[in-house]
């Protein structure tokens, strides 16, 4: 094994030894910056480095994260890199491209209740189809009932769909809030929709 292989093996242990040990995010991210550049294009070592990378840097740098995600989706059509495109895109406003990412990520990961939840959110808050997105949050919902964030959408996007009723036993049952709390969310919700109007 020549050098350059050992360094680059070397290099990846530490990467996934720091991810396991939950390193911090800029250390973290300067390693991984190290693999992307030494690592061979389409090597698995490339893919691993360059998908992470853009998972750490999506909130800050979206359109970084939307290339590196990109990079990876040109060589191999993995749902997590276009989960993390549709994430860039969405952060970078182009919620059109978000929503096509974010379905073809779930053609490839049926099973993801997180890509499920963020199309359907997205689907209903950005581009105002609450009718469409009640697909995917139900989705979301049926395999994570009691995750907080996904009852509170798939609540919002059946009040917005014109099933009230609906969304507050939403909110009753999934949230376990009171009858009067979750009377104040829905006109909450319906208030800020009225003044987007």
């Amino acid at each position: 094994m020549n050098s350059r292989r050992r360094d680059l093996e070397t290099l990846v242990c530490d990467v996934e030894w720091a991810l396991a040990h939950g390193l911090e995010a800029p250390e973290l991210v300067t390693m991984l910056r190290n693999l992307v550049a030494r690592a061979a294009r389409g090597s698995p070592e490339a893919l691993f480095s360059r998908l992470k990378l853009a998972e750490l840097v999506v909130s800050e740098m979206p359109w970084k994260a939307a290339l590196l995600a990109r990079s990876v989706i040109e060589l191999c059509d993995d749902g997590h890199a276009w989960a993390v495109l549709g994430l860039a895109q969405t952060l970078l406003g182009n919620f059109k491209s978000a929503a096509k990412a974010y379905r073809h990520a779930l053609m490839l990961s049926p099973a993801s209740p997180e890509i499920a939840h963020n199309l359907g959110h997205l689907l209903d808050v950005a581009l105002g189809r609450p009718n469409e997105a009640l697909r995917y949050l139900k989705m979301a919902h049926h395999a994570r009932p009691s995750e907080g964030e996904i009852v509170s959408s798939y609540a919002h996007a059946l009040l917005r769909a014109g099933r009230r009723r609906e969304a507050h036993e939403m909110l009753v049952r999934g949230l376990g809030w009171d009858g009067l709390r979750a009377d104040r969310q829905l006109e909450t919700w319906l208030a800020a929709q009225e003044a987007h109007d």
